[in-house]
């Protein structure tokens, strides 16, 4: 006799619990939540920089590698113009013949990502290596792939 009543008791139990859970979902639901001024249907204000801002925010530097190297080599701390090289990160360049390099001098960190073939390495990695160098700067470059070394050029 013990079983049916046991059965009866686990079934009603079950729905007791099945239940609470629809009141409760229906009840504390994130729907109820008041909404924030922040993110209800702005529109964010994002733009490119305008020639002044990049002027005023990052330090231009003439990029010159060669002369960089034969300073260093001769012992003497490499110079953008008459003065040491600004530690920081290239960030763009302007120019073809005389390429000056556009450096954050912030404390930064840097996120590269691009599909392959589109210049990572070449035309970002070995510059921001060079400007490092030539400032003094510590550098740390991972490549999360795992380049096998038969391939790197």
């Amino acid at each position: 006799m013990s079983g049916p009543f046991t059965l009866i008791i686990v079934g009603m139990l079950m729905i007791g619990i099945l239940g609470a859970v629809s009141y409760f979902s229906n009840s504390f639901a994130l729907n109820n939540i008041k909404s924030k001024t922040v993110g209800d249907g702005q529109h964010g204000t994002a733009r490119w920089a305008t020639s002044k801002e990049i002027a005023r925010i990052y330090r231009h530097v003439l990029f010159t590698p060669q002369k960089w190297r034969s300073q260093a080599q001769e012992g003497i701390q490499p110079t953008a113009g008459n003065e040491a090289v600004p530690q920081g990160i290239v960030v763009g360049c302007t120019g073809k013949k005389s390429v000056t390099a556009i450096v954050d001098t912030g404390d930064v960190h840097v996120l590269m990502i691009g599909a392959a073939g589109v210049g990572k390495t070449a035309f970002w990695l070995y510059p921001c290596i060079e400007y490092a160098c030539a400032s003094g700067m510590s550098f740390m470059s991972t490549d999360t792939k795992g380049a096998r070394p038969d391939r790197v050029q």
